[in-house]
């Protein structure tokens, strides 16, 4: 009762805030994210693919109409913290997750008592809803999920939650809508079901998903809420897409369609969806209101074990996934973290824009604060390390979101960024039980890079520049030990 009187204080607070600022303002813009999967640096045609391999019309209309952002990073290399630092604005390190993902029966992660973007959105009139993939996790443990999977997304700020628990290719072969399996019959559950695939899920009584088709219906379910919505109404979207996380399934309409096999059609899907989203607040005459986000949740997989992967036949036919990056998904490189981020706002954001603004998706909720309310308080509760990127996208001058950073690989390891210093650090995360320890000693010896000069991290600089790994070091050291950065 205590945490939960302090997030109804920080609401009080806030609210009594934003009340000058919200008099006598235009209507509220639409927010609407849109977070690909393990979507690589340069696989639109607007941060390098080439047209004759794959074609990313629709989402790069969305670079031609806003801003592109060349030095865009992920809080991590990998799915859950990405997502938990979008939601909350903090680092997903300081969560008790540190290192590896949520898996399909782990309780939820983010703390209800914590504000989340939604929260916040919701408390200040937003309708907010979350569709695609979640990945945080459900419920208490242990979770059944024939009943209620509360807390969850509506536990978090939303107020609609249509999705797949980890991807579409998880044991558990179902949606979820709101806080129950969708379309949910009894309560039998067969654990030795096969899918159409053969792969083992688990069998509940309700419908199952069809892995070519769960981008078509995470979509459908998206243009039927926006529809839905009251165009007087803010509304806020965070549309999760599972492209193009393995397994590799493009749907039967864009199948063969591309120049590079199965990868190149999935990247295709992905952007066929992000066109009729834009088409549907097109049609529905909400563009000009409305602020569009896209990018990444980390850098593209390249599985190097698997030669039979769609990722590697679309490597082999010239298709560069991160670009000139070194590294990938799950990885402390930049081919892990560096993503494609593009902010559309008509009016806003002056047309076919770049900025190299050092931003990281943790600052998604201070812009947005920014945005609706000219201001983020001083409180760790609040979005401790996200910094707003309103003064980028308005071309203010010598005005920079942020200079310093830190970055997670799948193993917990760190690194930050300080300007164009780059510096790794070989130190486990703290709290690790002796079995994940292991797994994770020796990782690294620490490196430093020279990002401006060195983009592909290919010359260590640690032993030629001890005064700057001394203070890189020292940051980093100072970042973890505080309970915020803002």
């Amino acid at each position: 009762m205590k945490h939960l009187n302090l997030k109804l204080f920080v609401f009080l607070i806030l609210g009594i805030l934003s009340v000058n600022n919200l008099v006598g303002q235009t209507q509220k813009p639409n927010i609407v994210f849109i977070l690909a999967d393990d979507f690589g640096y340069s696989s639109l045609n607007s941060y390098g693919a080439d047209k004759n391999l794959v074609r990313t019309p629709h989402i790069d209309r969305l670079a031609e109409q806003g801003m592109r952002f060349t030095n865009a990073s992920t809080p991590a290399s990998i799915c859950t913290p990405t997502r938990y630092g979008f939601l909350t604005g903090r680092y997903p390190w300081r969560s008790p997750l540190k290192l590896g993902v949520t898996n399909p029966v782990d309780e939820l992660l983010p703390d209800t008592e914590r504000v989340t973007i939604a929260d916040w959105l919701k408390e200040r009139g937003y309708s907010t809803a979350a569709i695609g993939k979640w990945h945080l996790g459900y419920g208490k443990e242990p979770l059944d999920y024939t009943k209620s999977m509360s807390p969850g997304p509506l536990d978090l700020g939303f107020d609609y939650h249509f999705g797949v628990p980890q991807n579409h290719g998880d044991m558990l072969g179902v949606f979820i809508e709101n806080d129950h399996i969708y379309g949910l019959r009894t309560d039998k559950v067969n654990n030795y079901s096969r899918t159409f695939y053969s792969t083992p899920y688990i069998g509940y009584d309700a419908p199952q998903r069809t892995n070519k088709d769960v981008m078509g219906d995470l979509t459908d379910k998206t243009v039927d809420w926006i529809k839905q919505q009251n165009r007087d109404n803010p509304f806020f979207l965070y549309f999760a897409a599972v492209a193009v996380h393995h397994p590799i399934t493009p749907s039967d309409y864009m199948r063969g369609l591309s120049d590079c096999g199965p990868y190149g059609d999935f990247i295709q899907d992905l952007d066929l969806s992000v066109g009729r989203i834009l088409e549907t607040l097109k049609y529905m005459g909400l563009m000009e209101n409305t602020i569009v986000i896209f990018s990444s949740d980390n850098g593209g997989e390249i599985p190097g074990n698997r030669p039979e992967a769609p990722e590697i036949a679309a490597i082999e036919k010239g298709l560069k996934i991160n670009g000139e990056l070194r590294g990938d998904k799950h990885t402390i490189w930049e081919g892990g973290t560096r993503v494609p981020f593009i902010v559309s706002w008509p009016e806003k954001v002056k047309e076919g824009t770049t900025s190299n603004d050092l931003i990281n998706l943790l600052d998604i909720f201070a812009t947005v604060a920014d945005i609706t309310d000219g201001k983020m308080p001083k409180a760790k509760d609040v979005a401790p390390d996200s910094f707003s990127f309103l003064p980028s996208l308005t071309n203010t001058e010598n005005k920079h979101p942020r200079n310093t950073m830190v970055t997670a690989d799948a193993n917990g390891m760190h690194a930050i960024r300080v300007g164009d210093w780059k510096y790794i650090d070989d130190t486990p995360p703290v709290g690790l039980s002796e079995n994940k320890l292991k797994r994770v000693k020796n990782t690294f010896t620490p490196q430093l890079f020279n990002l401006a000069s060195d983009p592909g991290e290919n010359v260590n600089l640690f032993s030629k520049k001890p005064d700057v790994v001394k203070e890189l070091s020292e940051e980093l050291n100072r970042i973890r030990k505080a309970e915020s950065t803002r």
